[in-house]
């Protein structure tokens, strides 16, 4: 059964270093679908680094331009309660944060029949802790991948699907979105393509090959390569076909 995700990173809370986040997105694109992936903070007041791997993990950065000590705390709680009023497909909700602020917000997911987990570090909430379904350290969680060795050079690349293969399918996902008058989003293709029947071994972690014996770690890079080829554009955030 596919669990249809949606995250609240509290990148003011919960800090890691930039080399780290990539294991870490690792180990959420196995959780399930991810569907909502927000990471907030007062960015300008954040490394461009830090802020640079957030993004590059495919997290939608939200600014939240305040001083106030739980500005982002009221952000995320009215972005989360309003995310899943909108979309009862999310089943599960990761926050990824220590407040106990947040303690009202995981009682009311709960009733709504909702999964949680609580990923921190050493700066949690205990009460927080016990009152959601699951909850994680991020920085012995992040160990864990490391000695899983769920990394690049670990990764079975006889479920890799090659980029020519790739590259078809996203071709025909573009045209029949066009055909039924749908933008064709990276976020939406992204999501096809895991399901594609031509793609049976695609994996949410790994992906897509190079002819260099690589492979894409993102579905957004791989959209990238494709890119420059010349074959499609990105106008506005959807993936138009380059007439010939």
């Amino acid at each position: 059964m596919k669990h249809y995700l949606a995250i609240y990173w509290d990148a003011q809370n919960v800090r890691i270093s930039p080399e780290k986040i990539e294991l870490f997105n690792l180990w959420l694109n196995q959780q399930g679908d991810i569907l909502i992936n927000k990471a907030y903070a007062y960015w300008r007041k954040e490394t461009e680094q830090f802020e640079k791997a957030i993004f590059d993990a495919n997290f939608n950065l939200i600014n939240v331009p305040s001083q106030e000590k739980n500005a982002v705390d009221h952000k995320m709680i009215h972005d989360c309660q309003n995310d899943i009023r909108l979309d009862s497909t999310i089943k599960r909700v990761i926050l990824i944060t220590g407040d106990q602020d947040y303690l009202t917000l995981v009682d009311h997911l709960k009733t709504l029949g909702l999964k949680v987990a609580l990923i921190s570090q050493h700066n949690v909430s205990e009460r927080l802790k016990k009152t959601v379904n699951w909850a994680y350290n991020i920085d012995k969680l992040i160990h864990q991948v490391a000695e899983n060795n769920l990394t690049k050079s670990s990764l079975d690349h006889s479920v890799i699907i090659t980029y020519e293969d790739a590259k078809n399918c996203l071709i025909e996902l573009i045209q029949t979105l066009k055909a039924e008058k749908k933008r064709a989003t990276i976020a939406l293709l992204g999501h096809l393509i895991k399901n594609h029947p031509r793609l049976s071994g695609y994996k949410k972690v790994s992906s897509i090959g190079k002819p260099d014996g690589k492979y894409f770690s993102k579905f957004s890079k791989f959209v990238e390569a494709v890119i420059k080829e010349g074959i499609i554009q990105n106008r506005n955030g959807e993936l138009i076909l380059v007439e010939i």
